[in-house]
């Protein structure tokens, strides 16, 4: 057994807008997802919801925005925990490492099927170090 079990995710929530103030001015998107993470620990149960936002609907020079909710749960084993590596470790950088892939494929989908805009695909990032500086 692992000292971290990911037992899936679910979507929380999925939204694509339409900019009306949109004027194309370039043909390359230049986009800034931000994120955000909330969790909660009962015992060893984990949730935690990892949350992107992408886009605007008042800037002229961006075509959209969509946000995205996905909540994972997941098990702290803490026996197997041999490097004493912590909840508060695993939270940070392993459970938000894990959802962002799927946070990604929903916001690919969502801007691929408004067949008005080229897709937006989210760029591979170190999670935890990004959330770091959002929150500076």
């Amino acid at each position: 057994m692992s000292v971290l079990t990911f037992n899936g995710y679910t979507v929380k929530k999925m939204n694509y807008e339409r900019n009306d103030n949109y004027k194309k001015t370039q043909n390359k998107m230049i986009l800034s997802p931000k994120l955000s993470v909330k969790n909660r620990v009962y015992g060893d149960q984990i949730r935690i919801v990892l949350t992107v936002v992408v886009g605007s609907l008042t800037k002229p020079n961006v075509p959209f925005k969509v946000s995205c909710s996905v909540e994972g749960s997941f098990i702290y084993n803490v026996g197997e925990d041999s490097k004493h590596t912590g909840l508060n470790s695993l939270l940070e950088e392993n459970c938000t490492a894990i959802l962002y892939p799927y946070v990604r494929a929903l916001v690919a989908t969502l801007t691929n099927s408004s067949n008005e805009f080229p897709g937006y695909n989210m760029p591979t990032v170190n999670v935890a170090s990004v959330l770091k500086e959002d929150a500076k």
